[in-house]
């Protein structure tokens, strides 16, 4: 059995937690998990020669370093980021990859049959799961996106498909000069954070984006979505636009040459999981052309995404 799997399952029987106050034996574990006993020792006993949990005694285990980053919200937690790929379909998706390839459709309506959103849509318990571990894996880029431009040059900052406007409120704390729109599905625009200089509009950037801002911003956005769609969105952003409005795309970007570059593997997770891609300057600088946009400069953050800034022309 993989080590993942072992380590979701300790996950979802709350082990680690048990063990946050000291060490337990096997039994008291398994009136606290609702578990078997033989079978949780046998789990234990193969993560601990992972250095994932100790027996201190006799079917008597603790937490080790490793261990404790399997509790909630403790500094470096791999909680989510363990439980929810695999209790969100994204882990099974990957059996789906030869079809993908031999086919270029999505691995996870292949073995799923509808799209990632559908099927997360249709549990309430896994869309929060999953909007928890997109939370997570973006903490850094967040403050990193804020510290990579002088954003106090845009009085009006849109944010498309900006989700709760979690970068959009960090960059407007951190410009008082600065209001923001945030534009994103009605029910996601519901749960969005409040802010005294942000404004919020339901709708579709399939339809229309707001008019008039002086920087639209579209963080990972355009990345899920093949080029045709992801055309149509752009032109909706350029006539949404003025003169000397900007447009920011925030994505990772795959060099042009041969070496490790992790946005290679983001770009087979696009495949499997949406439907969408990342993409090279070059391609970037193509699609942002046949949308009526010039891109002036690519500007990297601390985190492994960049600043793809155009105008519109």
């Amino acid at each position: 059995m993989p080590v993942i799997h072992a380590a979701r399952a300790a996950i979802e029987l709350d082990i680690a937690e048990y063990l946050a106050d000291g060490p337990l034996s096997v039994e008291e574990l398994t009136i606290r998990a609702n578990a078997h006993a033989p079978s949780l020792f046998r789990l234990l006993r193969a993560l601990e020669s992972v250095g994932i949990f100790e027996q201190v005694a006799p079917r008597v285990f603790a937490n080790t370093p490793d261990s404790e980053l399997l509790r909630k919200g403790v500094p470096g937690s791999l909680w989510v980021r363990l439980r929810a790929p695999l209790s969100c379909g994204l882990f099974e998706a990957y059996a789906g990859l030869p079809e993908s390839i031999r086919t270029g459709r999505t691995a996870f309506e292949l073995i799923h049959g509808c799209a990632l959103w559908e099927f997360l849509q249709r549990d309430p318990t896994r869309e929060t799961l999953f909007g928890q571990f997109m939370g997570a894996r973006h903490a850094v880029v967040t403050p990193a996106v804020t510290a990579a431009y002088s954003w106090n040059r845009f009085p009006l900052i849109a944010d498309i498909g900006g989700g709760i406007g979690t970068q959009l409120v960090d960059i407007l704390e951190s410009h008082p000069s600065c209001h923001g729109l945030l534009f994103d599905q009605p029910d996601v625009i519901d749960r969005a954070i409040p802010h005294d200089r942000m404004a919020s509009v339901g709708g579709s950037f399939f339809e229309a984006v707001p008019t008039n801002a002086d920087a639209y911003i579209l963080r990972t956005v355009i990345h899920d979505w093949p080029d045709s769609q992801a055309i149509t969105i752009l032109k909706n952003v350029h006539a949404a636009t003025k003169p000397d409005s900007r447009v920011f795309l925030i994505e990772e970007i795959i060099p042009e040459t041969s070496g490790f570059a992790s946005s290679k593997w983001a770009d087979l997770n696009m495949l499997m999981f949406t439907g969408g891609q990342e993409r090279t300057t070059t391609e970037y600088r193509r699609l942002l052309e046949d949308a009526g946009f010039e891109l002036e400069q690519v500007i990297p953050t601390s985190a492994e995404l960049n600043l793809i800034v155009s105008r519109p022309h």
